[in-house]
């Protein structure tokens, strides 16, 4: 009788170092996965949109915005998660970004052309850094504040 209790808290202990393993597998992809999107939405700010008809502008628009939104969507998967507030402002500044980004541009709004005309260096930036550095809440106030500039 004692043997099957030993065996089975071994078993026990067995399947939670196992599921533990496996989650902070699932974690680091997360993690990656939220940081390429990143990068990959900075790189449509560095870009000069003076050269490109009308047709590739729209196509890093909409690359831009749903890297953005894949990451947005990513984030609660991550280490990075919002954990009681701790990571708010990143949340906070890829959202409005891409609410910016993502609002159609019409002449009574031009808050993409702003973006990707005016303000995408320092997009391309924060981004960059944020991408590096998810926990860096400096980076992340600043688009925010960029996003609120742009109008929204």
């Amino acid at each position: 009788m004692k043997k099957c209790y030993v065996l089975i808290i071994s078993l026990i202990i067995i399947f939670g170092t196992y599921n533990f393993l496996i989650q902070n597998g699932k974690k680091q992809t997360a993690n990656e996965a939220f940081k390429q999107s990143l990068s990959e939405a900075a790189s449509c700010f560095a870009v000069d949109y003076s050269k490109f008809d009308e047709e590739d502008k729209i196509y890093y628009y909409m690359k831009a915005a749903s890297n953005l939104h894949t990451a947005m969507y990513i984030l609660p998967f991550t280490s990075y998660k919002n954990v009681n507030n701790k990571n708010q402002d990143l949340e906070d500044a890829l959202s409005r970004l891409y609410l910016s980004i993502s609002l159609h541009s019409t002449p009574q709004s031009t808050n993409r052309l702003r973006a990707f005309n005016e303000k995408e260096i320092d997009i391309y930036k924060c981004l960059n850094y944020i991408s590096l550095n998810p926990n860096d809440k400096n980076n992340c106030k600043v688009l925010a504040k960029i996003a609120e500039e742009i109008g929204y």
